[in-house]
């Protein structure tokens, strides 16, 4: 088209234009050339000069211009060995370089296989897979940067196979790495009570001195083996750190503390002023559970402070009613007889058809020596709920008034109770 040909002829024009500038410019460099040949022709014919050298001995006698041509030479031969030695220098450097390069790539793939072998043995270790998970981890424990996770790992896995030497050798391993001595301690500790050896797994502990401040690990596996220790008193101490902690779950910690106030409650020794430390002690969102209420309040009458008891618990059964609290009323031996078989008295209105306050009435009523009003109780608390301790009260009360066929009947419907019912087998008969 006329545009494309206008637009030919422009860059046509353009590359004459450029083709003649740059001849100009040849033109010019070749004059100033000969230009300059032509004077130092005339400087040396006009002049040649004179130098002389000496050193060490030696002399050499030029012209000026021949030294100064000496000296040029010798400047662009120092320059170009100078560039010589750059170009091999770098061309060393180079292939230095990628000798090392090639080697760290080596040590990097080979890095990154080991550490596949840690990912599987990882994954085998949480899938369940211990013979697996020994293997892997073992492999990438040499070439790993941190070696204590496989260790640890691959130690545990042992013990899930039973190879406890395995473990052990995995352990040393492992305990050879700075400030892994609790890590350690852990794994062993915790190896030892899944084998039941709760006194080999609380030496190791102890000897551990963990931190329950700092190692919430170390403070369920301490209480675990207290726990079956029952060291009750340990536990007792250990608890606030490790609800601090959290080092189990709530429930947990819950479930511990309520079995060791039982357990300082049922002791034998117990005495009003260690009872009321370990009640101090129990958290206080626990003490208003009925269930802890009524063992405090039980182990209060047994230890000689049976008003005390009756009145926590009456104060307890004003604020809601439960079963097992007016289960321990029933069974306090209070002084003021009376006054607790009129507050008993007072639950029926609500609670009539509870077979636990029936069977409390029924007791209370016998230390008011209530001997009709206590059977009543006590046949309708049966006619609620047969239990094995209603009919044994009933049977005893029966024995006692002289109808000895029906304290028969009932002790043998409280053993039946107690033990279920007996397999059909032949008996003696009687003579």
């Amino acid at each position: 088209t006329a545009r494309d040909h206008r637009d030919a002829t422009r860059r046509s024009a353009a590359a004459c234009s450029r083709g003649a500038l740059t001849m100009r410019r040849v033109f010019v460099v070749l004059l100033l050339i000969l230009a300059t040949a032509a004077s130092l022709a005339y400087l040396v014919r006009l002049d040649a000069g004179y130098v002389l050298v000496e050193l060490h001995g030696i002399t050499v006698e030029t012209t000026v211009w021949v030294a100064a041509l000496g000296a040029l030479v010798a400047l662009l031969t120092f320059y170009y060995v100078a560039r010589l030695l750059v170009i091999v220098a770098d061309a060393l450097t180079r292939l230095l370089t990628g000798r090392v390069r090639r080697h760290e790539g080596f040590l990097a793939r080979w890095r990154a296989r080991r550490r596949v072998h840690t990912m599987r043995g990882v994954l085998a270790f949480f899938e369940g897979r211990w013979r697996d998970a020994v293997k892997q981890l073992a492999r990438g424990a040499r070439s790993a940067d941190a070696p204590l996770l496989n260790h640890l790992l691959a130690a545990r896995a042992s013990h899930e196979l039973g190879d406890d030497e395995l473990a052990e050798g995995f352990l040393q391993l492992a305990g050879e790495v700075p400030d892994a001595a609790p890590a350690v301690a852990l794994v062993r500790a915790a190896a030892a009570l899944e084998r039941g050896e709760h006194v080999a797994a609380l030496a190791i502990l102890d000897g551990a001195a963990l931190d329950p401040r700092t190692q919430p690990a170390g403070t369920a596996l301490l209480l675990e083996a207290l726990e079956r220790a029952n060291a009750w008193e340990r536990i007792r101490l250990l608890l606030p750190d490790a609800r601090r902690q959290r080092a189990c779950a709530e429930a947990r910690l819950d479930a511990i503390e309520e079995r060791a106030l039982r357990a300082v409650a049922a002791g034998d020794d117990v005495t009003p002023e260690t009872l009321q430390t370990a009640w101090k002690a129990v958290e206080p969102r626990l003490r208003q559970q009925p269930g802890l209420i009524a063992v405090h309040a039980s182990a209060l009458a047994r230890s000689g402070r049976a008003d005390e008891a009756a009145r926590e618990l009456e104060r307890a059964l004003e604020q809601g009613w439960d079963p097992r609290l007016v289960r321990a009323y029933g069974l306090i031996p209070a002084s003021d007889v009376r006054r607790q078989l009129v507050f008993a008295e007072s639950l029926l209105r609500a609670h009539a058809e509870q077979p636990e306050l029936l069977l409390a009435l029924g007791r209370i009523a016998l230390r008011n020596q209530l001997w009709g009003k206590a059977r009543d109780y006590f046949d309708a608390s049966l006619r609620l709920a047969a239990r094995a301790d209603t009919c044994a009260e009933l049977a005893r009360l029966y024995e006692q008034l002289g109808e000895h066929e029906q304290s028969r009947a009932l002790l043998a419907r409280a053993v039946r109770h107690a033990v279920g019912e007996l397999p059909s087998l032949p008996m003696p008969t009687r003579s």
